[in-house]
């Protein structure tokens, strides 16, 4: 049987229908569809996957770097206590004040618009498929189109985009 982390991005990839995903979407699913962890949790499994080789990123791109799909999984998979605490165990990323994580940051302006996040992440998630474009723009679109006032959000999330 495979390890862990190998285990943990075939099921991740199984559970989205596709073998290529972006880092944002990764961390979106993992944490809020899925309900593995904290979205900053994720973003550790996802270096983990990364450094371990079990994911490659090329471009704006993460895939597996093996054939994942014929892998036995067991049934509604979740990371075990053990994996969680390893992740855990390291330190999270950094984030620097000039890049904040622009969807987190929406997805409060969104709650404090009386959006609920139940709604919010499902609608910006549709559209970033259908548009293929980050979760940060499809979210600002999601904030416009419910009538708020995106003004002073979208050279941020411009200059979040542009920094990838």
């Amino acid at each position: 049987m495979a390890d862990e982390f190998t285990v943990c991005a075939a099921a991740f990839f199984r559970s989205i229908g596709k073998d290529v995903t972006t880092s944002d979407e990764f961390v979106m699913i993992s944490s809020l569809e899925l309900k593995w962890m904290s979205p900053s949790e994720s973003k550790i499994l996802l270096k983990a996957l990364l450094d371990r080789g079990v994911l490659v990123k090329k471009g704006d791109f993460i895939r597996p770097t093996a054939d994942l799909s014929g892998m036995d999984l067991p049934l509604a998979f979740k990371p075990s206590p053990a994996l969680m605490e390893a992740i855990r165990s390291k330190p999270a990323p950094a984030k620097t004040e000039s890049s904040p994580d622009m969807f987190h940051v929406l997805m409060d302006v969104a709650k404090q618009n009386g959006i609920e996040t139940r709604a919010f992440v499902p609608a910006s998630t549709r559209i970033q498929k259908r548009l293929d474009i980050d979760i940060a723009a499809a979210a600002l679109l999601v904030l416009r189109d419910s009538g708020v006032d995106i003004s002073d959000l979208s050279e941020k999330v411009y200059a979040s985009v542009r920094s990838m």
